[in-house]
């Protein structure tokens, strides 16, 4: 569910917007209670109780049928269980097995390809956040995304990929000053 505001209306009294209608929190004593349309429950803290509104989903009809939650606890248990590759693989879908094939790549391998790839950690996210910005100023929309392993943590990250002679990387070589070296034609022939 969206959550569109909240409102603060006195001490310990919110008023929560969402697309679904209005709900208020309240605290009474130490626990926060949400009240709402077909929802009522209370919580330790006021975020428990954000939290709880946000993953709250409203059936018009009343509740789940008994068959569906079954279905749902089975995917939730079997998420649970899947390794962790597997698990980002599934969430990047198509565009993981485009950038596998080399139809799109991301900036850290278009830095290895001109090598450059002995830049710091620090350095290829700037040069990221270069290319991103020429990428949405080009198209008008923020490219798509992939879930990829960090190089030197092993951390699951969210990057950006791209076409692999898209002119959005390019840009991003010449308006970051640590790549601007990277531009000149004895690196380019690398590329």
């Amino acid at each position: 569910m969206k959550l569109t505001q909240i409102v603060k209306r006195a001490a310990g009294h919110y008023t929560a917007r969402t697309t679904a209608g209005t709900f208020t929190i309240t605290r009474i004593g130490r626990t926060w209670r949400l009240v709402g349309r077909r929802i009522t429950a209370a919580y330790r803290t006021l975020r428990a109780a954000v939290a709880a509104l946000k993953a709250h989903r409203p059936t018009p009809l009343g509740g789940m049928p008994t068959r569906l939650t079954k279905v749902i606890a089975r995917t939730h248990q079997a998420a649970r269980t899947m390794p962790k590759a597997l698990k980002y693989r599934c969430l990047s879908g198509d565009i993981a097995v485009a950038v596998d094939a080399g139809t799109l790549i991301r900036t850290g391998d278009m830095l290895d390809r001109l090598g450059a790839d002995d830049l710091k950690d620090g350095y290829q996210a700037w040069y990221g956040r270069h290319v991103k910005k020429a990428y949405i100023a080009a198209n008008g929309h923020p490219p798509v995304m992939v879930w990829a392993q960090h190089r030197t943590t092993g951390r699951w990250i969210h990057v950006a990929a791209y076409q692999p002679l898209d002119r959005a990387l390019f840009v991003g070589l010449t308006t970051y000053k640590q790549t601007r070296h990277l531009v000149q034609a004895d690196f380019m022939e690398v590329a």
